[in-house]
């Protein structure tokens, strides 16, 4: 041993095999660490793999529940239209009143209706003005093609550009049969962009793309650059995917060439598709970064191993080793906790990590969300659309039922007006009591048939009413009064009537009418006897959905009047409002109580509920628009009807047995008559007679009414007293046109002479001034 030789040291150029303690402290970490660092990354991967698993089929389940969405879209379409393909003014080719009842139905709505001949020309266009030039088949140029749903007779369209808009629409259409055998297609349009609002409506992640796809593969609307790809068609391979398998999940490209993960579903019922798609780098970004952060730092912890040897390999092996085990925790669904390790490298690791947990939940609690909000108003707008269906047929066949019923009353009041004078005519010439016995006889039958075709216009909503605020205290009472005698012993009225009642609009008679008879229809549910409550109540309806006989939003008197008797099971109370439809006996009941009852408060504005069950009774509500305070009512003079015996009256009316009937009435006044069947043969006649007196003008004529006749009568002789005879049928214009006496049919000779007199004196007090 030579001076300055240490015994601890080796002469390591004489060992080949030596080995510095650098490279064995890197072997060592290298040693230690790289399994933990290949374990984090499996962990990594598998985690990336599970949450791109549970988004592939939390995409399918959005793309299925939006594809709903847009089938249900078009299924509202399918409805307005096969709605509107029953229309009977479609059916006797009505084109003017076809278009309005067609524009009321889409006024709200995104759509609008047009009407194609069998030469394929437009004859009704809701989008257009009324009356403006609608475009024939030669001036259309669309690309359009059609699919048919299964078991529909409704065509959906793929999107084409609108001849009249220029902009992409889609159109659904189906053949309807006229009442003269000529077929014509009915088709509702509207603007693809009416797709737009589902992006809006379901709270679409801003960071997918989605797009509708009608069964061409052409984009109807897109969440992304929508201006730019509606009416494109989906790439290539798309289309093939799609054409493969009605849904599914694949690696695509978007329409801008943007890898991403994509799932797609097919409408069951109309051919379309929903589209969504996820960029690869929101799939892959947290993977990525928990990837990127674990190699740098393994790098990072390698290179402090090999500066450091033993001591830095010790202090990094232990919290990669609890960092790894706490991802493994997570990854078996446990709740992953981690301590700061001292090592910055480390606890930014840590903090990536617990970062990417944090957002997975977010992202997987974000998705639980829209799944149960979406089912929520899927089942929400389902319900919405059936209501709407039921109300708008109940609409649609009371409002026939009421139309018919009108016109047929206007009609048998005339047939009565020729009955019931002419029975008057025959009573007074008779003097045998025994003939006399079978007049009157025929007076109380034909006066039943005024009764009953009074309450076909009740029900129609063509009587003539004097709405005025009314007491409804007192219109109950006074019906209290007549109910009496009618109930008999076995009943008892209770009545409950606030002290504080609102005045209602209301005609005094109807309303006491309308008490009498849901008070025997009470009477006759308990035909062992029983106690009818009749009260009285100030209601508040705020707006919500109802049916048809509801009211509408507003303040009310409501009216009510209930029983414990038999009730009425579900199907009966369905049909409670239909006229004629009785569950009474054969010659118990006509059927129109409640009809009756239902359009008198409707043509003051109100409206009915009937709440019954079988066996629990019944309790009927009729609400009556709230008035303004009642003012002090002067009750008219009485008088009789004096200074008719020689009166030369002008008679016009185009029925012959009307007329006939009321020239002799006339007649039989003391007046002298010139008669007329028309509104222009009478101006005629009192061009050529100026000593004519005052006139009696039927309404409802062909030609010139009786509201344009007086009008023109007054413009040729200013004063001449007149009277308008009405069979009811022509309200609303009736009041539009004239505002003077009118005269009901079937009237009375009473009746008859008042109305003269009242407009004979009115006209002498005018001239006197």
């Amino acid at each position: 041993m030579t001076v300055g030789e240490s015994p601890f040291l080796t002469d390591s150029a004489a060992d080949p095999r030596a080995v510095s303690l650098r490279a064995r402290l890197v072997l060592l970490v290298l040693a230690v660490l790289i399994p933990a660092l290949l374990a984090a990354g499996l962990l990594l991967w598998n985690a990336y793999r599970q949450e791109e698993e549970a988004l592939s089929r939390q995409m399918s389940v959005t793309a299925r529940a939006l594809a709903l969405v847009v089938d249900r879209q078009l299924g509202q379409e399918q409805v307005l239209l096969e709605s509107l393909a029953t229309s009977p003014t479609l059916a006797a080719g009505d084109w003017k009143g076809f278009d309005a009842q067609a524009r009321a139905a889409t006024r709200h709505g995104p759509s609008w209706i047009v009407v194609l001949n069998p030469q394929g020309d437009q004859v009704v266009n809701t989008l257009v003005p009324v009356g403006a030039t609608l475009p024939t088949r030669a001036q259309r140029q669309t690309s359009s093609t059609f699919t048919r749903p299964r078991s529909a007779q409704v065509r959906v369209s793929n999107l084409f550009n609108g001849t009249l808009v220029g902009v992409p629409i889609i159109a659904l259409d189906r053949e309807v049969m006229l009442a003269d055998g000529r077929r014509v297609t009915l088709a509702s349009s509207a603007l693809a962009t009416q797709f737009d609002r589902v992006w809006r409506d379901q709270d679409f992640p801003a960071a997918w793309t989605g797009s509708i796809v009608d069964a061409r593969g052409i984009v109807v609307s897109r969440n992304r650059q929508n201006a730019r790809f509606v009416g494109t068609s989906a790439s290539a391979g798309m289309l093939a995917r799609m054409a493969k398998a009605p849904s599914g999940v694949a690696h695509t490209k978007t329409l801008e060439g943007i890898p991403s993960l994509t799932a797609w579903s097919r409408s069951p019922s109309h051919g379309w598709s929903f589209v969504v798609a996820v960029p690869q780098s929101e799939v892959l970004g947290a993977a990525r970064r928990s990837m990127f952060w674990a190699v740098l730092l393994g790098l990072g912890v390698l290179g402090v191993g090999v500066a450091l040897a033993g001591l830095s390999a010790r202090a990094l092996v232990r919290p990669v080793e609890a960092l790894a085990q706490a991802a493994r925790i997570w990854a078996a669904g446990g709740e992953a906790r981690t301590r700061p390790s001292g090592t910055v490298e480390i606890d930014a690791l840590t903090e990536v990590l617990n970062d990417s947990i944090t957002e997975v939940e977010r992202h997987r609690r974000e998705l639980q969300e829209l799944n149960a909000s979406l089912e929520a108003r899927v089942a929400e707008r389902t319900r919405e659309l059936a209501e709407a269906t039921e109300n708008l047929a109940q609409v649609q066949k009371m409002e026939a039922i009421g139309r018919l019923t009108g016109g047929v009353a206007h009609d048998f009041n005339n047939l009565l007006m020729a009955v019931l004078g002419n029975l008057d005519l025959l009573a007074k010439r008779l003097t045998d009591p025994r003939q006399l016995k079978y007049v009157e006889q025929a007076r109380a039958a034909g006066e039943r048939g005024a009764k009953l075709t009074g309450q076909l216009l009740a029900f129609a909503r063509r009587q003539r009413l004097e709405a005025k605020p009314i007491d409804a205290t007192a219109a109950v009472k006074a019906a209290g009064a007549l109910l009496t005698s009618t109930l008999g012993a076995a009943h008892q009225v209770a009545y409950d009537l606030a002290p504080d009642l609102w005045p209602a609009l209301g005609d005094v008679t109807q309303v006491e009418l309308m008490v009498v008879n849901l008070a025997i229809n009470a009477r006759d549910a308990m035909p062992g006897g029983g106690t009818i409550t009749i009260s009285a109540r100030n209601a508040v309806f705020e707006p919500h959905p109802h049916r048809g006989e509801s009211p509408g939003a507003g303040e009310y008197v409501v009216i009510i009047v209930a029983d414990s008797g038999e009730g009425m099971a579900p199907e009966v109370a369905a049909r409670a409002f239909e006229p004629f439809f009785t569950t009474k006996a054969m010659g118990k009941g006509s059927g129109l109580g409640l009809p009756q009852v239902l359009g008198l408060a409707k043509q003051l504005g109100g409206g009915v509920e009937v709440d019954t069950a079988a066996g629990e009774g019944t309790t009927v509500r009729v609400y009556l628009p709230r008035a303004e305070p009642i003012g002090a009512i002067e009750a008219p003079a009485a008088r009789v009807a004096t200074g008719l015996a020689g009166l030369r009256v002008l008679l016009v009316d185009d029925d012959t047995d009307v007329r006939t009937v009321a020239e002799q009435i006339l007649i039989d006044m003391g007046c002298r008559v010139t008669s007329a069947g028309s509104g222009e043969a009478g101006l005629t006649m009192l061009v050529a007679d100026p000593s004519l007196q005052a006139a009696l003008v039927d309404f409802a004529m062909p030609g010139l009414n009786g509201g344009e006749t007086a009008r023109r009568i007054w413009a040729l002789r200013p004063g001449l007293p007149i009277v308008v005879m009405s069979g009811y049928a022509d309200l609303d214009q009736l009041a539009d046109a004239w505002t003077g006496p009118v005269l009901h049919k079937p009237f009375t000779m009473e009746a008859l002479a008042d109305q003269l007199a009242r407009a004979t004196e009115v006209a002498a007090s005018e001239t006197a001034r």
